[in-house]
């Protein structure tokens, strides 16, 4: 009796200590693998959600400080160099404001993140109109996204688009005027921000594989069969037009309009079946809307079919080969425009 109770108490202490280091290793692989546990690593994880969330207002606070500029009539216009086209890049006070706002929001609340904005902090302290410290929980709330996702900071790289469609915001062309955010993973672009500031003000997002906003629910995908309607920038649609005619054939209809928040937006909700800009194009003009098109399953490509996958923060910030973006039929649109005058630039 005496050696059995022995041996099972053996037995116990064994598979005790087995246990012991079992409970060990797991809590080691946790602390490896756990972004929530990286102090231990000195890495930085950050909340996916919750930096959509951030995007989402600072998108919104740029749009605000827009309108407080064009509400006062102190629109301060000066030209900061010449487009493709060889017209006029004009910069406002408003976009300043905008970049501000956007810039030091997003920094503010993810100090070791990059964030590369197309203009540049010119006294930010003294021209900020709203608050930017404190992030907004109420959005959180109210993005339908059921699980999170923690990304290391390393590999993020967000693009701000403080004021799109400047020139046309100048000649009071406010529909064409947008803020944007893009969140880009490894050079992806994953989360996209487009904010129209004026009436009718509303906000789209998305978050490839993950969720989109309300008004981007339901949209109906072009049928194969419908004619072509192209959106182009107002700068080039002659020689779109001219050029698509050949391609494409008589029935296709050309679009124009500025703003490539806006024009990205338009094949999103299938008023276009494709966005085409034929010369060099600056990053943060398509990250936001190359991310909601991929996540409606469409497609964003150079036009001689090059992916989206180099908008990390060491990439160029020029797309020089175009743009195609389309919710559907992306091959057959490539098809037509390979080697035409459009393709090769």
């Amino acid at each position: 009796m005496t050696i059995n109770i022995g041996a099972n108490i053996r037995i116990n202490k064994l598979g005790l200590c087995l246990f012991i280091i079992f409970l060990i290793i797991l809590y080691l692989y946790a602390i490896r693998e756990s972004p929530y546990l990286a102090k231990n690593n000195n890495r930085d994880f950050v909340s996916l959600k919750k930096l959509l969330a951030t995007s989402i207002r600072a998108a919104e606070l740029g749009g605000l400080e827009i309108v407080n500029v064009y509400k006062k009539s102190k629109v301060s216009v000066t030209i900061k160099g010449k487009t493709k086209e060889n017209v006029d890049d004009p910069v406002t006070t408003a976009d300043y404001k905008s970049h501000c706002a956007m810039y030091s929001y997003l920094s503010t609340l993810f100090p070791s993140m990059t964030v590369i904005s197309e203009e540049h902090s010119v006294g930010c302290d003294s021209q900020l109109a709203t608050d930017v410290n404190i992030f907004d929980t109420t959005i959180l709330e109210q993005i339908d996204i059921r699980y999170d996702v923690a990304v290391d900071v390393e590999d993020i790289t967000v693009w701000i688009d403080p004021l799109d469609a400047t020139k046309e915001f100048t000649e009071n062309l406010l529909e064409y005027v947008t803020t944007m955010v893009c969140v880009a993973i490894k050079g992806v672009p994953m989360i996209g921000v487009i904010h129209k500031p004026f009436e009718p003000q509303q906000t789209y997002w998305a978050w490839v594989h993950h969720g989109v906003s309300n008004n981007l629910m339901n949209l109906l995908k072009p049928k194969s069969n419908d004619p072509p309607v192209l959106i182009v920038s107002r700068s080039h649609a002659g020689k779109v037009h001219n050029i698509s005619k050949t391609a494409l054939g008589d029935d296709v209809r050309i679009i124009s309009a500025a703003g490539a928040g806006y024009k990205s937006l338009e094949v999103a909700v299938g008023n276009a079946t494709a966005y085409i800009h034929v010369t060099a194009i600056k990053k943060w003009d398509i990250c936001a809307g190359a991310a909601i098109i991929s996540s409606l399953d469409g497609v964003v490509t150079s036009l001689s079919g090059k992916p989206m996958t180099d908008f990390g923060s060491i990439d160029a910030v020029v797309l020089e080969n175009g743009l195609l973006a389309t919710i559907s039929n992306h091959k057959w649109y490539l098809d037509r425009f390979a080697g035409s005058p459009i393709a090769e630039g």
